[in-house]
């Protein structure tokens, strides 16, 4: 391992700024949607997937062996939940080169691994209800948009009936016959107004623009910033905390998928977590609302 740099003053080196390029962020898509599709191919051929009624009936995960209903016989006691969540480090130990976290049912303490384990299926109201959010009859979904999508392989794609507004991030290239990032799109259609209709995947989520320059004004003064000195890196423009944070709320994402372009994710949810607790949230999208702007 080669030997830390010193600096002048004897503080610690910078760390090296990550670069997050259309590239970049196509790779790390790729990868998860690779690995995912790998392991939905491992449950499909080894039948690891549960239907609904052998989930209801209590028969735990197919790929770990691990409980999804109730807690396991003799374990709701303070002691057998000690035991549990000893058992859930130990699981979480094993599974930490997955990367992907864990998850459980509600009302049940026992992890499951993202990658390894499949989730328990819906109940047939769940599917229902499901449908109905994702495909009511008033939507009118427009598919008619068609482009041109550059992979991370260097191949490109057509696709045709896809969103006026949307490219998914990973896309199946049919050269190499595997799941690739799309690093660039461009819509190339006839109903196509902008001549430069190109962006980064990133910048491909739906009905979500950055505040202009007017609408900031709007809201600006709500916002108290410490003007006095500070040490250590420079603070992250309000003004982008404010905008990660509606893009966040309109598009449904998790703060861990935040665009590269807003900062820090880290960064973006401790702000916008001061500004509810100070109240300046709730004027910021108040005043918004009252001028009829989407948030």
């Amino acid at each position: 391992m080669p030997d830390s740099q010193q600096v002048p003053d004897g503080s610690s080196p910078a760390l090296p700024r990550i670069l997050h390029t259309p590239r970049s962020m196509a790779l790390i898509s790729e990868s998860w949607a690779q690995a995912e599709e790998a392991k939905r191919k491992e449950w499909t051929g080894d039948d690891l997937q549960l239907t609904y009624e052998a989930y209801t009936a209590g028969e735990p995960c197919r790929a770990c062996g691990r409980a999804l209903l109730g807690e396991p016989a003799l374990d709701t006691d303070e002691a057998g939940l000690a035991r549990i969540d000893a058992d859930n480090a130990e699981f979480r130990a094993e599974h930490a080169a997955c990367n992907m976290g864990v998850w459980r049912v509600e009302n049940n303490r026992v992890e499951h691994c993202h990658l390894c384990c499949p989730f328990p299926p819906l109940s047939p109201a769940q599917r229902d209800e499901l449908r109905q959010l994702l495909y009511p009859p008033s939507l009118h979904i427009d598919r008619s948009a068609t482009w041109r999508v550059e992979l991370t392989c260097q191949h490109f794609e057509t696709l045709a009936g896809h969103s006026p507004r949307y490219v998914e991030p990973t896309v199946q290239c049919t050269e190499c016959a595997v799941i690739r990032g799309a690093v660039n799109a461009v819509r190339i259609d006839d109903q196509v107004k902008n001549s430069d209709d190109s962006c980064d995947i990133e910048d491909l989520q739906p009905d979500y623009q950055r505040l202009t320059d007017e609408q900031w004004s709007w809201i600006k003064h709500i916002v108290h910033t410490d003007d006095g000195p500070r040490r250590g890196r420079p603070p992250t423009d309000v003004r982008t905390i404010v905008d990660a944070a509606l893009y966040k709320t309109r598009t449904g994402i998790s703060w861990r998928e935040l665009p590269a372009e807003f900062g820090s994710w880290q960064t973006a949810l401790r702000r916008h977590r001061q500004l509810i607790e100070s109240s300046q949230w709730d004027e910021i999208t108040r005043t918004l609302a009252d001028r009829d702007l989407p948030q």
